[in-house]
């Protein structure tokens, strides 16, 4: 039994495929097992994973359908075994020599149901575009929670416990897993290390124009709802992550792409009219004081830099003056 448990979706990979192999094999820990679901690639995928096992008895082969990615991740998560801890990576992804190392020793040292460190957002050639950083303060406390999947590690059991899993057929599939495996344990710790090559390239998920069925509404609904029923672990926080998400989905996501120049990018109105609405009913419905939130106080001092708190604080009022649709429409013409 390996300690931790890699799974790794590919679907039509082989472009990236060998990087991000090579990146898993070169670890400096040892002691885990690579979980390779191909997602129905009909390249050379399956011979680049074949030519690897060959080579490393760690790495499992699995062929599937296509699903998409999360429906990948499912699979794969439930061949996980008796690993201790399971670990993401997306096969166009790459990750640092130290990076499994890094995140073990952090959920050992602090018996961590989940354990966060940053990333890095690069080209195709190696260039950092941006990179996220986790800052914590002097009771090791981080604020700003990053609800994608890059440099995380989860213990399995506790995964198992909630029965957390991907929605399907879904974009931003990982803001509804992460938002409940955040806040249904106080055993949640961060990492100032960023180890997690996320590679942005025009084919990326991320680089798509988000279309109104990919929206995962009813998944972080239901997130929020059994956070509640379970009696979230530090709310205020949990309340805030909700309103920082909506304001990132709403002003920033939907935007043309910041790292490309697509002309099919242009933001679809109706899908932003639509979070708009699910924002105000579920800010309403489930955090009913969320104007009286801590958090939205910009003199505050914490990790969240200052253009996010300004921007969550305002989109938030504008959400409770019930002008946010207005504001969104004038907002993309400019």
């Amino acid at each position: 039994m390996s300690i931790v448990t890699v799974i790794i979706p590919a679907f039509n990979a082989e472009k990236y495929l060998h990087r991000c192999l090579d990146s898993v094999v070169n670890q400096k820990f040892s002691d885990f097992e690579v979980i390779l679901v191909d997602d129905g690639s009909c390249d050379g995928t399956a011979g680049i994973i074949r030519s690897y096992q060959s080579r490393y008895p760690f790495i499992h082969y699995y062929y599937k359908e296509n699903g998409g990615l999360s429906s990948a991740r499912n699979y794969g998560m439930k061949q996980t075994g008796e690993s201790k801890y399971v670990a993401f990576l997306d096969s166009d992804d790459y990750l640092d020599a130290d990076y499994l190392m890094s995140l073990i020793n952090k959920a050992e040292q602090r018996q961590a149901d989940v354990v966060c460190s940053g990333q890095y957002r690069v080209t195709e050639s190696g260039q950092i575009i941006s990179h996220v950083q986790y800052h914590l303060d002097k009771q090791g406390k981080c604020i700003l929670r990053h609800l994608n999947m890059h440099g995380k590690l989860y213990r399995t059991d506790y995964l198992k416990k909630h029965h957390l899993v991907f929605p399907e057929g879904k974009t931003y599939e990982d803001n509804p897993f992460n938002l409940a495996a955040f806040f249904l344990t106080s055993r949640i710790d961060f990492l100032q290390y960023e180890g997690y090559y996320q590679l942005i390239h025009p084919d990326s998920i991320t680089t798509r124009k988000v279309r109104q069925s990919d929206v995962p509404y009813k998944e972080l609904e239901q997130a929020i709802q059994y956070v509640i029923a379970n009696k979230a672990n530090d709310y205020d926080v949990f309340e805030y992550t909700i309103m920082s998400f909506f304001t990132y989905f709403i002003l920033e996501a939907n935007r043309k792409h910041r790292y490309f120049k697509l002309a099919d990018r242009k933001s679809d109105t109706q899908v932003l009219e639509e979070l708009c609405d699910f924002a105000e009913r579920i800010l309403k419905q489930y955090c009913p004081s969320y104007m009286h939130n801590p958090y939205l106080s910009v003199c505050r001092k914490n990790d969240i830099g200052i253009k996010q708190k300004l921007a969550v604080a305002v989109f938030m009022r504008m959400m409770h003056w019930n002008c946010a649709k207005a504001f969104v429409k004038i907002f993309y013409k400019v």
